[in-house]
């Protein structure tokens, strides 16, 4: 160790001693510092390996070279951004407001960073043109992913309170995920859905679909770690020898319509993984094009689309020409052979309003007849002209209002009464309700006498014969005492109480 002039630079020199060991770990050994602080050295030029500058951390020594370092001791080296990170270029927005931030993500970019590979990631790009604008304290927070080699709308949080409202729409499946897929084969049937389960590999980390075992109870019961995926499709056009489907996601599990479709037989376009390579596209073909659920702050419905890919076009404009030779060549003309899939008038209304963002509401859409309206539309009202209705005469004053004339076989009108005029009243004969002698002016109603036993009926008045009553027993209706007031009437005054008064509450 030589101590220089006025810099007061220190200076380090020694000859390696094993072999394709690397420079950073080399640094760290016989100087005994940190491998941050040795990284920060090879980033600063502090370190030169045979006379030569060398600015590789992973830097392989052979035995016998020359290692130097001169460093200022008062100063820090501290290691450089990686390149991707300085160099991570603009990302296309589609939709951003201050909880959420929908993106464009392209193919072949990954959605996170891995600590195995030192790529460029998507997450990371947004992080640092978020930086870049002056914000020192930017948070960026995942809900969900895409493959690297697909395309389509990705969502991310830029909040806590958007964060745990978009786990919640993910775990209870209420969002909904469209994708655009290409397949190698031809489907036969137009729609259909695939359930199942999938599991994935410890060693290769694919996954695949699993299949019910046999259990120690002699049941079947699918392996452990295998989880339940569910997704529907729906055929949009024919080509030679693929198919273009339209898929919805019931469920979100990694790879998931590459590993069901592939299990079929019809695996996408280009996946190397899971089925061929192919020429006309070197990733797979998925594209996620539609993305939509509540907002999970305002509880607005959003709905993000993103456009198809150029390679995609490609690959399609390729294979639609190659179905226009073989048409050409079979002699078919017009319309005659081409695939129409079948799509119902409701699905297609669906299709067209979640093409529209839920906030670009400037006009109605025509709505052709036989189609429900919704409850929040209000209903036109029809407007007539002079001579589609005709104006009702209107009377004068004073003049009445003409009644319509009965039929033979109508209700005749009930006429009307003066206000002098009395109701008169229905009399009945002797035969359908007798009369009630009337009691002389004076006369007593008799009342009846009870027994201890039994209460005796009732004697009607005079001119009847007496009706006989039910008699009551004492357990059915006891007889309570009587107090002779004025008249023989009970009077009302309370019976004294018994025993202890009741304690009072404080």
């Amino acid at each position: 160790m030589t101590e220089g002039g006025a810099m007061a630079r220190i200076e380090r020199e020694w000859q390696a001693e094993h072999d394709a060991s690397a420079l950073a770990s080399e640094l760290h050994r016989i100087m005994v510092i940190s491998h941050r602080q040795a990284k920060g050295f090879i980033d600063c030029n502090c370190v030169t390996v045979n006379g030569e500058i060398t600015q590789k951390h992973g830097h392989r020594l052979k035995a016998g070279d020359t290692v130097k370092v001169a460093f200022d001791p008062e100063q820090t080296y501290d290691v450089l951004p990686a390149a991707r990170k300085l160099q991570a270029g603009p990302f296309e927005t589609l939709w951003e407001d201050t909880h959420l931030l929908f993106v464009f993500k392209p193919a072949g970019l990954l959605t996170v960073p891995t600590e195995k590979t030192g790529e460029a990631s998507l997450a990371e790009a947004i992080t640092e043109s978020y930086r870049r604008r002056g914000f020192k304290r930017f948070n960026l927070f995942i809900v969900h992913r895409l493959d690297r080699f697909t395309s389509g709308v990705l969502v991310f949080a830029k909040t806590p309170e958007a964060l745990h409202g978009l786990k919640k729409h993910f775990e209870l499946h209420r969002l909904q995920r469209v994708y655009f897929a290409v397949l190698v084969g031809e489907l036969p049937e137009n729609s259909g859905t695939l359930a199942g389960h999938l599991i994935e590999h410890a060693k290769s980390l694919k996954m695949s679909v699993a299949t019910a075992r046999k259990g120690p109870g002699g049941g079947k019961r699918m392996p452990a770690g295998a989880k339940e995926a569910v997704t529907h499709y729906r055929v949009i056009e024919r080509l030679p020898g693929h198919t273009v489907v339209e898929v919805k996601l019931e469920t979100g599990r990694r790879n998931q319509i590459r590993v069901q479709f592939a299990d079929r037989g019809f695996p996408l376009l280009g996946d190397q993984v899971y089925g061929v390579e192919s020429p006309l596209l070197d990733r797979q073909a998925l594209h996620a094009e539609l993305l939509g659920f509540k907002h999970p702050v305002t509880e607005e419905p959003i709905t993000v689309t993103a456009p198809m890919p150029a390679d995609m076009e490609a690959a399609l404009k390729a294979l639609r020409n190659q179905a226009r030779l073989v048409r050409a060549a079979s002699g078919v003309k017009g319309e005659e052979g081409i695939f129409q899939p079948t799509e119902s008038f409701d699905h297609k209304l669906k299709r067209v309003a979640r093409a529209k963002r839920y906030e670009d509401q400037d006009g109605a859409p025509n709505r052709p007849a036989g189609s429900r309206r919704d409850a929040s539309e209000v209903r036109p009202r029809r407007t007539f002209g002079a001579a589609d209705r005709p104006t009702r005469p209107r009377r004068e004053d004073g003049e009445a209002r003409p009644r319509s004339t009965s039929g033979p076989n109508d209700r005749p009108a009930r006429p009307r009464r003066d206000d002098t005029e009395a109701r008169p009243r229905r009399t009945f004969g002797a035969a359908e309700r007798p009369t009630r002698p009337r009691r002389e002016d004076g006369e007593v109603r008799p009342r009846p006498t009870s027994g201890p036993g039994e209460r005796p009926a009732r004697p009607r008045g005079e001119g009847s014969d007496a009706r006989p009553r039910r008699p009551f027993s004492s357990t059915a209706h006891p007889a309570g005492p009587r107090r002779e007031g004025s008249a023989g009437r009970p009077t009302g005054k309370p019976a004294p109480r018994t025993g202890k008064p009741k304690p009072r509450k404080p």
